[in-house]
């Protein structure tokens, strides 16, 4: 399983993004970020772009 979140990179991220947390939450979620860690492992893998739905969708045009 994935090592949780340094709690400096932690505190410096919900800094930046402004949000005040109890000590029991930033607990929890310095906790669970070892979950988060291992679940985006999981799914960031390397892929030529044109596999992405996204890049080929064009709104309004059907076929």
């Amino acid at each position: 399983m994935a090592d949780p979140y340094p709690e400096a990179v932690f505190d410096a991220a919900m800094a930046r993004a402004g949000i005040v947390l109890t000590d029991a939450e930033r607990a929890a979620l310095i906790d669970v970020s070892r979950h988060i860690a291992a679940s985006t492992a999981r799914i960031r893998t390397e892929r030529p772009v044109g596999v992405e739905p996204a890049t080929i969708f064009v709104p309004g045009q059907g076929s």
